[in-house]
């Protein structure tokens, strides 16, 4: 299972809960090589790459069974927590920092934050004092490495799930508090703010649920203006470009608060704590990358019906375990839908729809999709799922990582118009043949335009103008469109119905004969 990925130039790191890496493609049990925790792939070709330092953990005893969604059961309620939860790299991007359970790496003693050389993947002196609990949250500064979890020490000093260290891992004074576990922190030195996510319902003594901003250097609550309306939210990932703008994502399996829950993403300014947006989304959501024009995430959305996307019925798979979308709102939200009210800003829901399946059973949510990142080539994605584009064509087993290729990459797979595509119904009308088809969907373009095919004629016969062809029908605006033409003078004929998109890919439906 893998819990996070970074890119690093033309490294991928992966880091999460497993013991052994195999070749794309490859069956279980086959070609495997030894990795605990931590490994590494070329972006461009898929490979594995020798870097792969063992994270470990200590064995002790244990009563709960909750420890199953993270740690690993030795028997007899004994366990070994290990787990690689976030890897972060410098601003300079030479060292790559990692958190989780673990307190060994290849032997040394490191307790749940290490360090590595990006260029030679050495494992670093960085050793900050150990936490008593897990590090689930990190986020490195120019001066200072900030993290968060469910420690409430460090090195025998009190720090209530949040702390952070200099680059010669010494513990500093930074010590606000937070009730409950933190999972997100984005530090912004350059805008004296560190931003914190979580589950969490108090900051420093005042109630801030789920999300909060504390000064950079003091520690002290700054303003900070968002808060999900309703529900019991966990804020999963705090994400920035370097601008002053921040994006939120949420989990919330408790669902405490109904349809206003808050389980997609949000936009805030980072220095005020003001939303610009929120896209109403349902299904839990664990990670995002953004790049220049485009906020991907990973989820398991099925309702996102307040930005016009996503309907919680009538889509043509249930779960849509990966998401592109605007980054800035683009638009007025036409209607009140769970936690967005009609006039709010929106972002738009981008074509962009592979999917995976939900891995395995025995996760604390089946989400199948955990951890992604993004550059303006490639987006790579890990979790717990074991195929991949398994609403498509394009189908095939990948388990826990895959790649996705922009347009132009060496090796992208274009994954357009999608089956099934069904014959067209035919019948006899005055003055003709009639042909009626549904529109399909397209899984990387918006639209398609159709062309009506006859046996014996080379050419098309009629082509239609551009339709949307998202992978859902409803209401207004993406009703599913039901198009016809009439064949004017026929009588009968084998008749067929070709979709292209704006890439050139093409699928034909299958044929029906009348007369």
């Amino acid at each position: 299972m893998v819990f996070d990925v970074e890119i690093v130039g033309d490294t991928v790191y992966a880091g999460g809960r497993f013991d052994h890496a195999r070749p794309a493609g490859a069956a279980p049990g086959e070609h495997e090589v030894p990795r605990r925790n931590l490994m590494a792939f070329d972006l461009h070709t898929g490979e594995l790459l020798d870097w792969g330092p063992t994270a470990f953990g200590s064995e002790f005893s244990s009563g709960d069974p909750g420890l199953s969604s993270w740690c690993r059961d030795t028997g007899n309620d004994r366990w070994i927590c290990d787990s690689v939860f976030r890897i972060e790299t410098d601003p300079a991007g030479e060292h790559v920092y990692v958190a989780g359970d673990f307190d060994r790496m290849d032997g040394t003693w490191r307790s749940r934050i290490a360090a590595f050389d990006a260029g030679s993947g050495e494992l670093t002196s960085f050793d900050p004092p150990p936490t008593n609990r897990r590090v689930r949250a990190l986020s490195v500064g120019e001066d200072a490495v900030y993290f968060g979890g469910g420690f409430t020490s460090v090195g025998g000093t009190s720090r209530t799930r949040l702390a952070a260290v200099d680059h010669e891992g010494n513990l500093l004074d930074w010590a606000p508090a937070a009730n409950r576990e933190v999972w997100a922190v984005l530090a912004r030195p350059d805008l004296d703010r560190v931003l914190i996510g979580g589950g969490f319902d108090e900051v420093n003594g005042s109630t801030k649920r789920s999300m909060a901003a504390v000064d950079a250097t003091s520690g002290d609550s700054v303003a900070w203006q968002a808060q999900p309306p309703a529900g019991t939210p966990i804020v999963t990932d705090i994400v920035s470009d370097g601008s002053d703008t921040a994006w939120i994502s949420a989990l919330d399996f408790r669902h405490g608060g109904g349809e206003q829950r808050f389980e997609g993403r949000m936009s805030v300014d980072i220095s005020s704590g003001t939303e610009h947006w929120w896209d109403g989304c349902l299904g839990d959501s664990m990670r995002m990358a953004v790049t220049d024009e485009v906020l991907y995430s990973v989820t398991h959305a099925h309702d996102c019906w307040a930005v016009e996307a996503i309907p919680e019925r009538g889509a043509d798979f249930r779960h849509f375990r990966m998401l592109a979308q605007t980054k800035d709102a683009v638009r007025t939200a036409p209607r009140d839908h769970t936690l967005v009210s009609a006039g709010d800003p929106i972002p738009e829901i981008l074509p962009w729809f592979p999917n995976t399946n939900a891995g395995k059973s025995d996760t604390l949510i089946n989400n199948g999709t955990w951890a992604i990142d993004a550059t303006e080539d490639y987006v790579v994605v890990g979790g717990d799922f074991t195929a991949v584009n398994t609403h498509s064509r394009d189908s095939h087993r990948q388990q826990s990582l895959t790649r996705f290729a922009a347009r132009g990459v060496d090796g992208a797979r274009n994954n357009g118009p999608q089956w099934p595509f069904r014959a067209p119904e035919l019948d006899s009308v005055d003055g003709g043949v009639k042909l009626t088809w549904p529109a399909i969907w397209n899984a990387q373009n918006g639209e398609m335009h159709y062309e009506v095919m006859r046996a014996g004629t080379p050419e098309p016969i009629h082509v239609t103008d551009p339709v949307p062809s998202r992978p859902w029908y409803g209401p207004e605006p993406w009703e599913r469109e039901v198009m016809s033409y009439v064949d004017t003078g026929a009588s009968s004929g084998t008749y067929w119905i070709r979709a292209i998109d704006a890439d050139g890919e093409r699928v034909g439906s299958s044929s029906a004969t009348i007369g």
